[in-house]
């Protein structure tokens, strides 16, 4: 990080191009900031009026690149991001880490002979590890990991997160006898394969965090999630769940200590998730609204809660544990429920009676008629002016959802993974062809006018909001095949959806998302014009700095 300039000083920072996300002034040549906010985007000669009235300087430091409003990363996790990227990786691609890469296990060989290997470095420890899909890897499960490992504790952590995977010895370690297990679980579990899925997670969940939650564990879970964020071109994100890991006060205390200084170069909106309020609270749904109520408006300055609930549908894409309409899936399993329909608009009734907003995990088509079902009940009895009902990821949808959620006045925020890296093994096991090209079928909710933004709801996926645009433009997944030409965008739809749109679907439009005199002076500096390359290459163009309430903070440094 480099120190601020005079609260007084205009910093004039000249570049190749700025891209305002501004329609009425879309493009400029140079910034204009003091005190943390923008007074200008134009050029230095029609900044002039400003300048001679004023003390200034010209910082010629961007002048060869690329300006954009900062990058708006609406819906990640950084605490389980923290628990996840802490454990030892085994996943079906290649994760680039700040410390280095760790490369993906793509089939089954390789993924046993990655355990093998994490086996053989620590003999004395259990061993936690993260990123098992059984698409790539095969069946795997409590007996398998008894084969690798009798007689030490293995803990797989599904590439989803919504499940895990023990062995015997495991069991033991975390005193999960049968009786124990099928009781805390709710009936998500089964015993004889060590799978806990779903909201059958907490018990593991809940007696693994004094293990995974260790001083030095957070610490450096924390510094390598923040240079993740940062690497992205990140400056504001979206914690949708807060609370649901490790418990609210301990969260925001973490958040607090690690995100509330000088040297951390973004904001993050905090989100509760009710469910989970209620479930680790063991509180009724009464109490758990009075307690979100109390944190409305609280927090920091780079931690301030948002006047809105996360709740859940269905059940995780990863996984596909989502529910899906006929045909439903090709090898006949049913989806999960998260929330039933019925609990899901009990849950929402008070919190939309009262004024917030609402952000909905809903992955398959049947779990997003369960949301539109809730809104539409909820906006019947209770009509509200302006509100931001916001579907979160959005995988296997139909065109008369799109239809509805545009009648409605409903939102999406889309997982801008999902296609990159599901895509191609979908279309062969579980959707078949056809849905699988059009999952995330971005272009349809453009065409109606439904407000998008792009996530990565890490750690489901990498911060790179640009591997999100540019999937978004090209509609190629990660081995270049096009799914969906039809749902293609053009760049500037995919750019709303990482600044303007993801500021909006934040409530946030007015303060971010765009480079306007008055807004907060958030930028993203990039080595080349996504306007300039071929749409695959946009991935790859490289992010040179960002710029947070006017300091400027390099990236790699």
């Amino acid at each position: 990080m480099e120190s601020s300039t005079p609260t007084d000083l205009i910093t004039v920072y000249p570049a190749r191009r700025v891209i305002t996300m501004e329609p009425g002034n879309p493009t400029a040549t140079a910034v204009a900031i003091r005190g943390g906010r923008i007074i200008e985007a134009g050029t230095v000669e029609s900044m002039r009026p400003w300048l001679d009235a004023h003390p200034y300087v010209v910082e010629d430091r961007f002048a060869d690149k690329v300006i954009l409003p900062g990058f708006v990363e609406p819906h990640l996790h950084p605490l389980l991001a923290m628990l996840i990227l802490t454990c030892r990786i085994a996943a079906p691609e290649e994760w680039r880490l700040p410390e280095g890469v760790v490369p993906g296990c793509p089939d089954r060989d390789s993924y046993l002979a990655r355990l093998r290997a994490y086996l053989a470095e620590e003999p004395a420890e259990p061993l936690l590890t993260w990123g098992y899909h059984p698409g790539w890897h095969g069946r795997v499960g409590r007996p398998e990991l008894d084969e690798l490992a009798p007689d030490r504790p293995v803990v797989v952590w599904e590439r989803s997160a919504h499940g895990f995977l023990l062995n015997s010895a495991a069991l033991e370690w975390l005193g999960l006898d049968r009786e124990t297990a099928e009781a805390e679980s709710h009936g998500r579990v089964d015993y004889d394969r060590g799978h806990f899925y779903e909201t059958g997670v907490t018990p593991v969940q809940t007696r693994l965090l004094p293990h995974v939650g260790t001083p030095e564990r957070i610490g450096a879970g924390m510094a390598r999630t923040a240079a993740m964020v940062h690497a992205g071109g990140v400056t504001t994100c979206g914690d949708l769940a807060t609370g649901s890991f490790l418990g609210v006060d301990l969260e925001v205390a973490l958040l607090a200590g690690a995100y509330e200084n000088e040297q951390t170069p973004f904001r993050t909106f905090l989100v509760p998730s009710v469910g989970h309020f209620m479930t680790l609270n063991g509180e009724d749904l009464e109490t758990t609204v009075d307690r979100i109520k109390a944190l409305e408006g609280t927090g920091s300055h780079r931690l301030r809660w948002l006047k809105a609930v996360k709740t859940f549908a269905d059940g995780a894409f990863f996984s596909q544990a989502m529910h899906l309409c006929e045909p439903g899936y090709i090898d006949g399993h049913e989806g999960e429920w998260m929330t039933e329909p019925e609990e899901l608009l009990r849950i929402a009734r008070p919190f939309w009676e009262a004024g917030y907003d609402f952000y909905i995990h809903a992955n398959g088509d049947r779990g997003i008629d369960a949301a539109l079902d809730v809104l539409a009940d909820l906006a019947t009895a209770h009509p509200r002016a302006e509100f931001r009902y916001d579907l979160q990821h959005f995988g296997v949808s139909r065109e008369d959802q799109v239809t509805r959620l545009a009648r409605l006045g409903a939102s999406v925020s889309v997982n801008g993974y999902y296609l990159h890296l599901l895509g191609d093994k979908y279309a062969e096991e579980g959707l078949g062809a056809e849905r699988a090209n059009q999952m995330t079928r971005v272009g349809s909710l453009v065409r109606a006018g439904v407000p998008v933004s792009l996530h990565s709801d890490l750690p489901m996926g990498p911060v790179q909001p640009l591997l999100a645009v540019s999937t978004a433009v090209t509609r190629q997944s990660a081995s270049g095949t096009v799914r969906g030409e039809h749902q293609r965008v053009t760049l500037e739809q995919a750019l709303r959806a990482i600044t303007i749109d993801a500021a909006w679907a934040l409530h946030q439009d007015h303060e971010l998302g765009s480079i306007a005199a008055g807004k907060r002076a958030d930028l993203t500096v990039l080595d080349e014009d996504p306007y300039d390359v071929e749409p695959a290459a946009i991935r790859d163009i490289g992010v040179h700095a960002t710029v947070f309430e006017g300091t400027v903070f390099p990236v790699g440094v």
